[in-house]
């Protein structure tokens, strides 16, 4: 199962949870939005990332079942595992070497909805941050 997020100007405006495997399911929904992207308007760009998430131990069997193939490993007291996500951007404006999200849409293995909602504000904190603020966090 996999979870398709919309983003509008930082807000998520859709969730849905969708039956397949997230790599089955991003390319599906990225070519429903090759069909509707204005390429006069915007770049469209598929973006690969990994978010990563803590479980305390011990882990239920099902959810070792949901996460055991995106390799869970020990840290201390809890399971760690890296989901992958992909953001599919298809408005967005660049200014200089910075790009500013306006619309995206997010594909990411469905966990629960714990794991889905920090996620989804993962990636909204990401594609609001300022790129000021970015450059201070590189530095």
């Amino acid at each position: 199962m996999s979870v398709v997020a919309t983003i509008s100007k930082s807000t998520v405006v859709k969730k849905e949870v969708v039956n397949g495997d997230v790599y089955e399911v991003v390319k599906s929904v990225a070519s429903e939005l090759l069909k509707k992207w204005e390429p006069s308007a915007s770049d469209f760009i598929i973006l690969r990332d990994f978010y990563t998430v803590q479980y305390p131990i011990p882990v239920s069997r099902e959810l070792l079942e949901k996460i055991r193939r995106f390799s869970p490993k020990r840290v201390e007291n809890s399971v760690e595992v890296s989901l992958p996500i992909f953001e599919i951007v298809y408005g967005a404006q660049w200014s200089g070497d910075n790009v500013q999200v306006e619309d995206a849409t997010v594909v990411f293995p469905y966990i629960d909805e714990e794991t889905t909602e920090k996620v989804l504000r993962g990636v909204v904190e990401g594609f609001s941050a300022a790129p000021e603020e970015e450059e201070l966090e590189l530095e």
